[in-house]
């Protein structure tokens, strides 16, 4: 499993909503392409990975994988809207 960071500007008034496809386009490359192989085995269609990122990701999930990556050491995954 790939945990990723993201910092989200608390301050800000009106954020757009971040897609999957915002987070893992800031990957390394080899997490990057290990998470779109094992997608598209598991996906299965162009249509389906497409949809997949474009999913949003809740604030609640953004907080999880704050935390996760926090206690895995991870570097935070910039984002800004």
């Amino acid at each position: 499993m790939i945990i990723c960071l993201l910092q989200i500007p608390l301050d800000i008034k009106e954020v757009r909503e971040i897609t999957v496809f915002d987070a893992v386009k800031q990957l390394e490359l080899d997490n990057f392409c290990d998470l779109m192989f094992g997608a598209v085995k598991d996906i299965g269609s162009q249509e389906g990975l497409k949809e997949a990122l474009q999913a949003e990701i809740t604030e609640k999930a953004l907080q999880q994988i704050n935390e996760a990556a926090l206690r895995e050491g991870y570097q935070p995954l910039l984002y800004s809207s």
